[in-house]
């Protein structure tokens, strides 16, 4: 996407464009707010919008009071709903209206084309460059293509037995023309309709990268949009620890590629290191209430995983992650002492969603005040702890 900026005088605008003959189906807009001075400059002053032609724009969100500092979400939840243009833009008619950090769009970059099927030229590469031309076509049709949109559950033991439901479009009755495989390993059918397919799982050994693919005959391969069951190692099962004891307090752990260790526990030992390179997954518990903890001195992620909650799934129980360790404890290389370390990784951190998930103080609060004035409204509960940081710039005092 090529991005676009411009401050005149008048008005303001950040956004971006695809290529031509393309168009991005968004699902979700989310912008980052600094400091909001007055919300005036911006409620029904600030609008998303969605241009064909970088000429005629038409608003698709009108910022509204509920803007905040740090990010804010618009959501189109129907894919009937979800726009379909090939210029996008945050706009204001206030020049210093678009003060925004950051801009970020979800979606899919598509054909534009709105047709039941396409037909494409097939032309031959080599060497990164045009070898040959045919003269047949390739035509692509939607109402051949399976999809799949959700997953349930996402995990299983890879002792296998898990019942799996794929739900998506397309789909079809007879279980006889379904091939699924985890993993590598083959996921019998044991019931399918129009709109979902279930499999019970196999036993999955060794280190094995998670992949799913799932062919139904006669209609091809079904568009995963990048949806996935993860085999996982439960921390209170023994065969996690090659039927040993689980990991005690000073101990360092390493979980390698193609092993997704499961945290199971209420609590775990104070560990020293735990290095992934394959996935560290903290799932919610039933209980909104129920707590967990979690102790490490380091938590280093390489090329690896790690999942409390994500965007579509938050985490919706109580968990405590604590780094231990002093200014005296031994650096790990670029990042430093009791941290969690990522590398080349992906890290996901998401609770029940909060509005806003953070604001600022609109006087200054002294020592010993038992009452604090905010910036903004926010939905804070009785018993909840909540946490000001200091305005100094020390990093002694600013953690």
């Amino acid at each position: 996407m090529v991005p676009t900026i411009n401050s005149g005088v008048s008005e303001c605008y950040v956004g971006g464009s695809f290529k031509e003959n393309h168009v991005g189906m968004l699902s979700q807009v989310k912008f980052f707010m600094g400091d909001i001075e007055t919300k005036s400059d911006y409620v029904d002053l600030l609008k998303f919008q969605g241009s064909a032609d970088n000429t005629t724009w038409t608003d698709l969100y009108t910022v509204d009071e509920n803007i905040h500092e740090g990010w804010n979400y618009y959501k189109w939840e129907s894919a009937t709903d979800q726009p379909k243009y090939r210029f996008y833009r945050l706009y204001n008619n206030q020049n210093k209206g678009c003060d925004v950090s950051e801009l970020k769009m979800s979606g899919v970059e598509t054909i534009d084309d709105s047709g039941a099927t396409y037909t494409c030229a097939i032309a031959i590469e080599r060497d990164n460059a045009n070898f040959a031309n045919l003269t047949e076509t390739v035509t692509y049709s939607g109402t051949l293509t399976p999809l799949l949109t959700a997953v349930n559950p996402r995990y299983g033991t890879v002792t296998g037995g898990t019942s799996v439901t794929f739900t998506g479009t397309n789909f079809v009755t007879d279980t006889t023309k379904y091939t699924i495989i985890i993993d590598g390993r083959t996921c019998p059918v044991t019931a399918a309709s129009t709109t979902s397919v279930t499999c019970t799982t196999d036993h999955r050994p060794g280190l094995i990268s998670p992949s799913l693919y799932i062919y139904i005959d006669g209609m091809g391969l079904v568009s995963n949009q990048e949806l996935l069951f993860r085999y996982v190692s439960m921390w209170t099962d023994d065969t996690t620890w090659g039927g040993e004891f689980a990991p005690m307090e000073g101990e360092s752990i390493y979980v390698p590629e193609g092993l997704n260790l499961y945290i199971d526990v209420d609590s775990t030992p104070e560990l020293n290191l735990v290095m992934v390179e394959g996935s560290l997954i903290f799932a919610p518990h039933a209980d909104p209430n129920h707590e967990r903890y979690f102790d490490a001195n380091y938590i280093f992620l390489n090329n690896a995983y790690m999942e409390v909650g994500t965007e579509e799934f938050p985490y919706t129980s109580k968990l405590t992650i604590t780094m231990h360790g002093n200014i005296s404890s031994p650096y790990l290389p670029i990042f430093g002492n009791k941290c969690i370390a990522v590398k080349h990784s992906n890290l996901e951190m998401h609770g029940i969603p909060r509005t806003p998930t953070w604001t600022v103080l609109k006087d200054t609060a002294e020592p010993g005040a038992t009452q604090i004035t905010l910036n903004s409204a926010v939905d804070w509960v009785a018993g909840e702890e909540i946490a000001i940081a200091a305005t100094s710039f020390s990093g002694r005092e600013g953690e």
